[in-house]
């Protein structure tokens, strides 16, 4: 990266937080380097995020090539790129930047630390080794990434490592608050009263360690909620006292539904595997097609029994 010039980030298929930091923050980075850098994504920045200084910057077409490099950020398979990309065509060089466990994307370059609690923790050790300072624009995206993708330091991933580089971060920054409360309590009327629908439909299974809850479209329109209003309903839902495995079926588009699991101690990425999708061991997700949401629904729950069966629940202390 420092003898290249021309550089192009993607992220995964419907970008998230830490793609959006890591990449504007890297980005930053490289304009202190006078290097050009370009940010794709068919998705249109959720609107939670689109306060952050930079994020301006994602294009929904490609921009023009050749690139010297093609930066891959937390695309664990081709499965999880873009529809339609094909990265050795627009690039010399592929780079396959991750925090993923079993990333298998093909690349020239592969950085992947899945113990990690965030892309942004490793995107600041990037900037490092670019011998780029850290301040405050570049500290602010990359707060962001750490910060959503570690569950606000809640996830088992988080580590000593992960606050002193948190740390370093806040020292350029100065006063989060006003970040926290754009991500995580600055919240349109339509999502909380999305939100009371989601927990109407929420179940348990007979021995409470698993939960479930569905988002379908008819939700949104009578709520005036829009889908990114759907972005925290994971966190928000997944509340309940006793379970072990949280799964939220969301219903949005004819013949798909994409689900959200969230884990104490499972591994529910293995469990998305089996639908081709995947993620972290404690966090990941899947899409279901042509089935309906009650067999999609049957089949996951079927496939979490199945994993619970086979994880034993921690010893009491």
């Amino acid at each position: 990266m420092k003898s290249g010039s021309r550089f192009l980030m993607l992220p995964h298929i419907h970008i998230d937080g830490d793609d959006l930091g890591s990449m504007v923050g890297l980005a930053a980075a490289l304009d202190r380097l006078g290097k050009e850098s370009y940010l794709y994504s068919p998705d249109q920045v959720p609107e939670v995020f689109r306060w952050l200084p930079g994020s301006e910057r994602i294009q929904n077409r490609m921009p023009q090539g050749p690139f010297d490099a093609v930066i891959l950020m937390e695309c664990p398979a081709e499965g999880r790129l873009p529809p339609g990309i094909r990265p050795r065509e627009l690039g010399r060089v592929v780079i396959n930047f991750d925090h993923h466990p079993g990333n298998t994307m093909p690349a020239d370059v592969h950085w992947v630390e899945p113990e990690r609690a965030a892309l942004g923790e490793m995107a600041v050790l990037l900037v490092d080794s670019l011998g780029v300072p850290l301040d405050r624009e570049i500290a602010t995206a990359l707060y962001v990434a750490l910060v959503t993708d570690s569950g606000n330091f809640q996830y088992s991933q988080v580590s000593a490592q992960t606050h002193r580089i948190a740390a370093r971060l806040v020292e350029q920054i100065g006063d989060v608050s006003e970040i926290c409360r754009r991500l995580f309590r600055d919240r349109p009327v339509a999502e909380m009263v999305l939100t009371g629908k989601v927990l109407q439909t929420l179940r348990t299974s007979a021995d409470g360690q698993v939960a479930w809850a569905d988002l379908d479209s008819e939700m949104l329109r009578a709520t005036g909620a829009r889908p990114d209003d759907a972005q925290n309903l994971v966190a928000d839902v997944n509340r309940v006292r006793g379970t072990r495995v949280f799964a939220l079926f969301k219903n949005l588009n004819p013949g798909q539904v994409r689900v959200s699991l969230r884990s104490t101690g499972p591994e529910v990425n293995q469990v998305a595997a089996l639908f081709g999708g995947g993620g972290h061991r404690l966090a990941a997700s899947l899409t279901v097609e042509n089935i309906g949401l009650e067999k999609a629904r049957h089949q996951v729950l079927e496939a979490l029994q199945r994993k619970m069966a086979e994880s034993a629940p921690p010893e009491e202390f």
